[in-house]
């Protein structure tokens, strides 16, 4: 028997943290700009002010995690435009064309990310979901393994690395590890996972009699 939860179910989960978790920087550019709601006044050369610039990211993201897709993407543009170098926005618009299978493009705004700051774990894992998709079982790893490095308390990397060791590398007792690191560190209840790592724990015990 082996966990059949969907990996796009899995993939639900990871984005929704990737969006969740990639705010701006705190060194934002103190220029002032007018803007209404949502949008930055395109009028002027200067940067928007960090206040605004804050609530349009904020904006960016209550509409991604409603599913508000075009408006999103149109926000995290926008961020893109006035502060390239953020990595955040080019993470959640990987997460946006994720979600909307626009695989190519998620790919190059994860490069992006990435280039822009090495370290961030959602884009190194999203990374690694990119690397599984295309079968390369063993890139995927090492995003994974990278991404929990950089951020150890990332408990769906570690839900992503379990399921990898679980299904591909048929590797039971580093499965196990990692399904509970995920448990331990996820807020929300997951009975599924839990009566499946009992399950291959009972199998580990059998196997070893």
């Amino acid at each position: 028997m082996y966990y059949t939860r969907s990996f796009l179910l899995l993939l639900a989960l990871t984005v929704l943290l990737a969006g969740c978790a990639t705010g701006p920087p705190e060194t934002l550019s103190t220029h002032s700009q007018t803007k209404t709601k949502g949008t930055i006044n395109k009028n002027t050369a200067e940067k928007p002010s960090i206040e605004n610039l804050v609530t349009l990211y904020q904006d960016a993201l209550t509409e991604l995690n409603n599913n508000n897709f075009k408006i999103a993407e149109k926000h995290f543009l926008e961020v893109t435009r006035t502060h390239p170098d953020f990595a955040g926005p080019w993470a959640n618009l990987a997460v946006i064309y994720i979600k909307q299978e626009h695989y190519k493009k998620a790919k190059e705004n994860i490069r992006k990310a990435l280039e822009k700051n090495p370290e961030m774990a959602q884009a190194l894992n999203m990374a690694g979901f990119m690397e599984e998709k295309n079968g390369n079982i063993n890139k995927a790893k090492s995003y994974y393994e990278k991404a929990i490095t950089k951020k150890p308390g990332y408990a769906l990397a570690h839900y992503n690395l379990a399921l990898l060791y679980d299904v591909y590398l048929q590797n039971i007792a580093e499965a196990v590890k990692h399904y509970q690191k995920y448990l331990s560190l996820s807020d929300d209840e997951d009975e599924e996972t839990e009566n499946w790592v009992e399950e291959l724990k009972l199998n580990i015990n059998h196997g070893d009699t």
